[in-house]
């Protein structure tokens, strides 16, 4: 009963935020609202037994994506008074596409059949992957993260590059 109304919580969170999301104009509440769906459906994922994805979804998406929105809003901002908006002018366009997506999905979920047992055997999940990451895949693991470390220094070059751009006008 208990993770039933966990999960009516996470639903509700992820619906509201994402209204909230849609029909704000203001880029950093934007932001927020995109903070607490994400953060609900990593929620979710845990709820049903997949803690790496809900892992991922928190390093990956709100530790990268959202952060990385953040600052490009921050450093893009020309002045504090300056009210930066997101500029949607097609809303009713993606209501419409939200709402038929929306009906989509509840036919489908409406015709599968609910009395099965959908019961998750996880046990391991996370250390079977972290092990084999750390035996089999090392390889692809160490470059992955020698290639992001190089991405991650051209981005500072490219930033100090239009810092001095700025300062030289």
């Amino acid at each position: 009963m208990i993770e039933l109304i966990v999960f009516y919580f996470f639903i509700g969170v992820i619906a509201l935020s994402s209204f909230a999301l849609f029909f704000t104009k203001n880029v950093i509440h934007n932001a927020a609202y995109l903070l607490f769906s994400l953060l609900s459906v990593a929620g979710l994922f845990v709820l049903s037994g997949a803690d790496f994805i809900a892992i991922t979804q928190v390093m990956v998406y709100i530790g990268g994506v959202l952060v990385l929105l953040l600052f490009g809003v921050m450093y893009t901002k020309n002045s504090i008074d300056h009210e930066m908006d997101s500029g949607s002018k097609r809303t009713l366009i993606g209501f419409s596409f939200g709402a038929i997506l929306f009906g989509i999905l509840a036919f489908g979920i409406l015709e599968e059949d609910l009395d099965r047992d959908y019961t998750v055997n996880n046990e391991g999940i996370t250390s079977n992957l972290g092990v084999s990451f750390m035996t089999d895949q090392i390889f692809a693991f160490e470059l992955t993260a020698i290639l992001l470390l190089v991405v991650l220094i051209g981005a500072v070059f490219v930033a100090g590059k239009a810092d001095k751009s700025l300062d030289n006008q």
